[in-house]
C-alpha cells in the first residue's frame, strides 16, 4: 500500500499520533490558538494550550474534541493538517490514516471524523475502535480465549471493553472523566475559599496531592491563584483532606456508572475479567491509590497498565504494523473516493 501509514489518538486533551516507524511521532495538547477577529491560526497542541487564561479577548483558545468526538471541525481539520504535514514531510504520496473512536459513536460523528481527516490530507483513512487500540496497548494477547477487561479513564470519557479472541466482544462509553475532578476542585475553591484557580492548576493539585481513597496520611501543596475578593493575585495551601470529598464524589459517580454497563455483560465474560483481573489504562489512571479504589468498589482484582496514558497511541501502532489485526477485526483503508460515497450515505440516515 502506497503512503505512509499514521495512527491518530485525537482526545480531548491529548493529540497523539504514530507511524509504522516511530510510535511517538507526535505528543501534544488537543488546542488550537486563533485571532478572535480574523480567525487565523496563531498556535497549535501544546503551545496553544499554554495560552489559554494568558492571553487578552483577541486571542481565542479553543479545545477540539467533546467527549470523545469533534466539537470544533474547522479547527480540528486544520491541526490534523499541520501535523500530518509535518510527519509526512515531502512524501509524494498521500498518508493512510487510522483514527481511533470511542465504541458508541454515532455514524454522523463517524463521518465528521472522516471528513475531517481526508480534508486534512489523508489519501485513505479507517476508523478503529478505541478500547480495542488501549487493550493491545496494555499487551492483551490478541489469541487468548475468554474476556479480558480494560477499562481506559480519559479526560472527558471512560471506555470500558471486554476483549476476547483479539475483537471486542462487549464495550460501553461512560461521559466522565478525569477533567471532572478537575471540575470539581475548581468549583470547590471558587465556592468555599473564594479563590479563583484554572484547569492547569487544578490539574496539578489532583496528580500532586489527590488521593482515590481516603488516607490517614496528609499531602499538601503551595497553590497560585487569583482572590475572588479583590481579584489580585493570591497564594494558598491545599491539602489532600481538603480536596478529597471532591474527588470522592466524581470517583462514586464515576464508578457507580460502569458497574451499571457490567451489569449487562454476559456471566462468562463477566466471569472471565474477574479471574483475569481488570486493566486500567488512561490518564485518569494517575491518581494516587485509584487501582485500589476500583478493586474495593467493583469487587475485581485491578492492575494500572504500564504506560497508561500511551496505551492507546501504542496499541494503534501495533494495529497498524500488524495485518493480521487488521484482518481479524476488518479494518481497511479505503480509499478518498470510496469514503467520499460512504459519506453521502452517511447524510441519508
Amino acid at each position: 500500500m502506497k503512503g505512509m501509514k499514521i495512527g491518530v489518538d485525537f482526545g480531548s486533551y491529548s493529540l497523539r499520533m504514530c507511524t509504522e516507524n516511530n510510535p511517538n511521532a507526535v505528543d501534544e495538547l488537543s488546542a488550537a490558538a486563533f485571532a478572535s477577529e480574523s480567525g487565523a491560526p496563531i498556535a497549535y497542541g501544546t503551545r496553544a494550550y499554554t495560552l489559554d487564561g494568558r492571553t487578552d479577548s483577541n486571542i481565542s483558545v479553543t479545545k477540539m474534541i467533546t467527549n470523545g468526538v469533534i466539537s470544533d471541525f474547522t479547527f480540528a481539520e486544520k491541526i490534523l493538517a499541520e501535523y500530518f504535514s509535518r510527519v509526512c514531510g515531502n512524501r509524494i504520496y498521500k498518508p493512510n490514516i487510522m483514527v481511533s473512536l470511542p465504541s458508541d459513536v454515532t455514524n454522523i460523528e463517524k463521518k465528521i471524523f472522516l471528513d475531517a481527516v481526508t480534508r486534512a490530507g489523508a489519501g485513505r483513512a479507517c476508523l478503529v475502535d478505541g478500547i480495542l487500540a488501549s487493550a493491545v496497548g496494555t499487551g492483551v494477547s490478541q489469541e487468548k480465549i475468554g474476556g479480558r477487561m480494560v477499562i481506559d479513564l480519559g479526560h472527558q470519557t471512560t471506555e470500558i471493553g471486554i476483549i476476547s479472541m483479539g475483537t471486542v466482544a462487549a464495550a460501553a462509553t461512560v461521559r466522565h472523566g478525569s477533567f471532572d475532578i478537575d471540575n470539581a476542585i475548581i468549583k470547590h475553591f471558587k465556592k468555599d475559599r473564594d479563590i479563583i484557580i484554572g484547569p492547569h492548576t487544578a490539574r496539578q493539585i489532583k496528580h500532586k496531592i489527590a488521593f482515590a481513597v481516603e488516607r490517614e496520611c496528609e499531602l499538601s501543596l503551595m497553590a497560585s491563584g487569583k482572590s475572588g475578593v479583590d481579584e489580585m493575585p493570591i497564594s494558598f495551601e491545599v491539602t489532600s483532606s481538603e480536596i478529597f470529598p471532591f474527588v470522592d464524589e466524581q470517583l462514586s459517580f464515576l464508578i457507580s456508572e460502569i458497574h451499571s454497563h457490567l451489569k449487562n455483560i454476559s456471566p462468562e465474560l463477566l466471569s472471565d475479567s474477574a479471574d483475569h483481573g481488570i486493566t486500567l489504562c488512561g490518564g485518569g489512571v494517575l491518581l494516587f491509590d485509584i487501582a485500589e479504589r476500583f478493586e474495593n468498589e467493583l469487587g475485581i482484582r485491578c492492575n494500572i497498565a504500564e504506560n497508561p496514558e500511551k496505551s492507546r497511541i501504542l496499541g494503534i501502532h501495533k494495529i497498524i504494523t500488524d495485518n493480521a489485526i487488521l484482518e481479524n477485526n476488518g479494518y481497511q483503508f479505503i480509499f478518498k473516493d470510496d469514503i467520499r460515497d460512504r459519506l453521502k450515505r452517511f447524510d441519508r440516515i
